[in-house]
């Protein structure tokens, strides 16, 4: 699984510009979180193969509804 992490952590860095250093917060809880804190939720929940495959999916979106899919995961 840490294979799939860190294609995921490639993909947003090379696609999108995001970094696990990133602060992502939730407009909802005002609860905020680091890219690398979020990868390592989708690590421990076993979903990093469906994560890639719906950030792939989403691209299209841009980097704001990558950022809008990310936030969502730690809500």
């Amino acid at each position: 699984m840490k294979g799939v992490i860190s294609m995921i952590e490639h993909y947003l860095k090379e696609r999108f510009g995001i970094v696990k250093e990133d602060i992502l917060i939730s407009p909802l809880t005002n609860k905020k979180a680091t890219v690398k804190e979020v990868l390592y939720t989708i690590e421990q929940r076993g979903h990093g193969d469906r994560v890639l495959k719906k950030i792939q999916s989403i691209q299209s979106l841009g980097r704001k509804g990558v950022i809008v899919y990310l936030t969502g995961i730690f809500e």
